[in-house]
């Protein structure tokens, strides 16, 4: 399968420790089989400190500065920032591209840019154009549609153009990031791949069914807190808030980076929901299994619109292969809700009424076995569609057909 794949540099803002968010770990679990000789990652220094690479995929690492001048944390930030923002991607945009040399021993055939941001975006297309070689750009989330930013040689809504534009070949997180992008920058249809995160089924098998001991129906929020989730678990933690003080034993328990916990302390304490600090990776499925139900949740804010209808949370993948339930709560534009419906792997609230979701949840605690289906059924399509070994194949040989035309 890895027979003369091309060598393929890698230029995002997160590196490939698993640890990291959920771009680092779709990074890691698409790239562990590819022959480390021939792969490079160019990410900033923070990644490479933060969420090392992990080996043998650390051969050849190479880090460029995401800013250069600090901002400032106070009142004075909120005028200056804007400012220093401007000048940072402008330096980035003006200033030699850095390790050029290790760059250049490297050799790359082809680049890949996955970006979650504009300094990707623009050193990866510097990047492409001092090599000459075919590149493909990755998206995972549409932050773009609402970001105008500008530095005095350009712009992120020109520079994002002029990406997709002369981009050889997209991969995409959904068929409706692929849809939004086409039609907000108004091209054609290049050729694609939909990549979701896969999953390494190697050491795991569908859990037969285990007697819970305990009486609580537990759900279960993996992952990280941004903006494009808050809203949309914070709804669920108010009404199972309501519901536990109704008399229902239920509980929410969230296993986040303490970062975000502490975001909204309050309100998680308000609502007693559990924080069951982070979890590290490879024990994840063991901490999913002890669930009852899985939650995916999608912003219902307007201004989130763009991430909740194009982007596909990592975690779906992980926890579809636990065995237990899914419930996914979104709005109806959701790409995640619209994933659980169209593989029928879980079941759906999309709706921001707490009476409403209060509903939903006793209906998933009262006919908890016809939620069984749904968990197996989710299984069978990982292994299908979504198991490691299966996305590789199809990713490495797009991948080598690009480099080759």
């Amino acid at each position: 399968m890895t027979k003369d794949l091309p060598r393929i540099l890698l230029v995002s803002e997160a590196s490939l420790g698993q640890e990291g968010t959920g771009i680092n770990r779709t990074l890691l679990n698409l790239f562990a089989g590819y022959p480390p000789e021939r792969f490079m990652i160019y990410a900033p220094q923070a990644s490479h400190r933060d969420y090392p690479t992990p080996p043998p995929l650390d051969k050849n690492i190479a880090a460029f500065p995401e800013s250069f001048l600090p901002y400032i944390n106070n009142r004075l930030g909120l005028v200056i920032n804007p400012l220093i923002r401007s000048i940072n991607f402008q330096l980035l945009d003006w200033l030699p591209i850095y390790e050029q040399s290790k760059l250049a021993d490297f050799s790359p055939e082809i680049v890949l840019i996955c970006p979650v941001g504009i300094p990707a975006l623009l050193v990866g297309y510097k990047v492409s154009q001092l090599f000459k070689v075919p590149f493909i750009s990755y998206f995972m989330d549409d932050w773009v549609t609402n970001n105008h930013q500008r530095w005095l040689s350009g712009g992120l809504q020109s520079l994002c153009h002029k990406v997709l534009e002369e981009s050889s070949a997209w991969l995409m997180i959904s068929s409706q990031l692929e849809k939004r992008l086409v039609q907000k920058f108004q091209l054609p249809l290049k050729r694609s791949l939909i990549v979701h995160n896969p999953v390494d089924l190697s050491n795991k098998t569908f859990p037969e069914p285990i007697p819970h001991t305990e009486k609580t129906f537990r759900v279960v929020y993996a992952g990280s807190i941004f903006s494009m989730h808050y809203d949309a678990i914070a709804v669920v933690a108010e009404a199972i808030y309501e519901l536990r003080c109704s008399g229902v034993d239920i509980e929410l328990v969230l296993y986040t980076d303490q970062s975000f916990w502490n975001n909204y302390q309050t309100s998680w304490q308000k609502w007693e929901v559990i924080y069951g600090s982070k979890i590290p990776y490879d024990q994840l499925n063991q901490y999913l299994q002890k669930a009852k139900l899985l939650l995916v949740a999608s912003s219902f804010l307007p201004e989130m619109a763009g991430f909740t209808s194009s982007s596909v949370q990592t975690k779906l993948t992980d926890y579809m292969v636990s065995g237990t339930p899914i419930l996914a709560c979104g709005p109806t534009y959701s790409a995640c809700n619209q994933f659980v419906k169209t593989w029928n792997c879980g079941s759906v609230c999309e709706t921001n009424q707490v009476s409403v979701v209060k509903d939903t949840l006793l209906r998933q605690i009262q006919n908890y076995s016809a939620l069984l289906a749904f968990a197996k059924n989710a299984f069978e399509i990982v292994q299908e569609h979504f198991e490691v070994g299966r996305i590789r194949v199809k990713l490495y040989e797009f991948i080598k057909q690009t480099a080759q035309h």
